[in-house]
């Protein structure tokens, strides 16, 4: 293992994104550690929640995200990955209101409303959904990685019964390709 002590906080900091970059995630975690060992600020929290999602560690990325929303209410990034962290914890609800308040301050988020749509989609509310992939469709660049992603669903919401019987609460089947981010 390599020797940290000559690094100082910043440094260990980026070295562990490069190593993020490069999907080294125990090398990024090694360092991210050991930088938190030096003081635990946001930026560092931040990373160590999204090594912790990438790892399925779900529960300390979300103490990580949190620890860094405490410290900093608007970071909307973290806000919007703590969403995904609940989204993948099956709390539909959770996700909902976190990404509510990433909409709130950037009202055209694209990651926020794709989820958002989806998540939605998967429980029936296919109305709100079709909502979000409409403007994501009519507000973002066609070049934009949710764009196809909101197309998809939108296209899957439109074809779905329930949807043209203007019927909700019935969930539309995803399949899990288009829950990757």
């Amino acid at each position: 293992m390599t020797d940290f002590t000559e690094f100082d906080q910043d440094e260990l900091l980026a070295l562990a994104r490069l190593d993020i970059e490069k999907e080294r995630f125990d090398d990024a975690l090694a360092k991210l550690k050991y930088a938190q060992r030096l003081g635990n600020g946001p930026a560092v929290a931040s990373e160590l929640g999204r090594v912790y999602a990438r790892l399925g560690l779900k529960q300390k990325a979300k103490r990580a995200f949190e620890a860094v929303l405490a410290e900093n209410p608007k970071a909307v990034h973290d806000r919007f990955q703590l969403g995904m962290v609940h989204f993948e914890l099956e709390d539909r609800p959770g996700a909902l209101a976190l990404w509510r308040e990433v909409l709130n301050e950037a009202p055209l988020h694209p990651p926020a409303m794709f989820y958002s749509a989806l998540a939605l989609a998967q429980i029936g509310e296919l109305q709100p959904a079709w909502g979000f992939c409409k403007t994501i469709l009519d507000q973002i660049k066609s070049d934009n990685l949710y764009f196809g992603r909101a197309k998809d669903l939108f296209e899957k919401i439109e074809a779905d019964p329930n949807f043209k019987a203007g019927v909700s609460g019935r969930p539309l089947q995803i399949s899990p390709s288009t829950t990757e981010h």
